[in-house]
């Protein structure tokens, strides 16, 4: 009888902690890579191509497993997706909207997925980076939207601060330096700087390192003609701000 209430008593405490997430209601799931600086010092800065592959190729591979998915961004080494699960009455949540459970096997799925991927291109990291993630709801669609213009937003600034910061390094500047440029600078003001000292022109970056990429489904014809959605990989984004039709059509009629 002991043994019985302890149990009891054991797994009330996990299922006391056993938190989920709202139901019928947008999910976002941010995917970042852990001390990402430290593991990647070996690699081209500002933009390496071979880590924007492996992170692209990461997030395609959360697309495939994550139940509900709409649509995926990455940039840098972070990876944001929009979930729903309220398409129909029945359908069931993913792991039951389980946050302990949703996170613990994305990361899994996110540091695997990377490792394989960056041993395939021989990519050289001091170890292996590892994942977190978080999971949270928005009240509605339309701020699931603004969480990825912000996302977007955020790493245009991000990518242009790396490009000053290490372009500026190449020129034997010491970090405090750069640091002391940089500081209270404007967007046009870094713009401004990038082009003159080091003659570099933000554009000239690839648009995946300035916009970010993206993972959605698209129709296609399969055989006997057969129009199913596939997977696509977008490297070529337009500013989410200008072409507001882009996040709309995909998201909003999924």
């Amino acid at each position: 009888m002991s043994n019985i209430k302890l149990k009891d008593r054991i797994e009330t405490y996990q299922s006391d902690n056993d938190y989920r997430l709202t139901r019928r209601l947008p999910i976002i799931i941010a995917v970042n890579g852990r001390s990402t600086h430290k593991v990647s010092n070996l690699l081209d800065k500002p933009f390496s191509e071979d880590f924007a592959h492996c992170m692209s190729e990461t997030m395609l591979k959360l697309c495939l497993e994550v139940d509900g998915v709409l649509f995926a961004y990455q940039h840098n080494d972070e990876i944001v997706m929009v979930v729903k699960n309220d398409q129909t009455l029945g359908t069931m949540p993913w792991y039951d909207n389980r946050i302990q459970k949703i996170v613990s096997v994305i990361s899994s799925m996110a540091t695997l997925q990377f490792a394989k991927t960056s041993e395939e291109v021989n990519l050289h990291l001091h170890g292996n980076l590892l994942f977190g993630t978080q999971a949270f709801v928005v009240p509605t669609v339309v701020e699931a939207i603004n969480t990825l213009i912000y996302k977007q937003q955020y790493n245009f600034n991000t990518s242009l601060e790396f490009s000053c910061f290490y372009e500026l390094l190449k020129k034997q500047l010491d970090k405090n330096t750069i640091k002391e440029m940089l500081y209270g600078l404007s967007t046009d003001d870094k713009i401004s700087l990038l082009h003159q000292e080091c003659n570099i022109d933000i554009n000239d970056y690839p648009s995946s390192f300035r916009r970010g990429v993206a993972c959605y489904r698209i129709p296609q014809h399969s055989t006997h003609n057969v129009i199913k959605n596939k997977w696509f990989l977008n490297d070529k984004l337009p500013i989410f701000t200008k072409d507001h039709n882009f996040l709309n059509n995909i998201i909003k009629d999924s």
